[in-house]
């Protein structure tokens, strides 16, 4: 079961579940945790979060995501892409949101 990356709620399988699309920044990488999830931390949050780190032979690897916030809705998701937008060390400033 997923946690929202935003507001740390379970997402339950029969409940809709959102995914923010990440490219990490120049020089990050967190190559051996490939196709895991890792608590990273966000500056302008203040606390750690849920990342799925993409597996590099995955079809989200070759569309150029490198991770994805799980949220368990589209309010979360907008919350979360404006705080990616200024966690500049980690995430190149791409991101795109989709419904899983």
């Amino acid at each position: 079961m997923l946690r929202c990356s935003w507001c740390m709620k379970k997402i339950k399988e029969d409940k809709p579940c959102y995914g923010l699309n990440v490219k990490f920044a120049s020089g990050v990488e967190f190559d051996e945790k490939d196709g895991r999830i890792i608590s990273l931390y966000l500056k302008t949050r203040k606390t750690n979060v849920p990342l799925i780190v993409v597996a590099d032979d995955s079809e989200a690897k070759r569309n150029g995501q490198d991770g994805i916030f799980a949220l368990c809705s589209e309010n979360c998701a907008t919350k979360m892409k404006e705080t990616v937008t200024k966690e500049l060390e980690l995430f190149s400033g791409e991101s795109s949101m989709v419904r899983l």
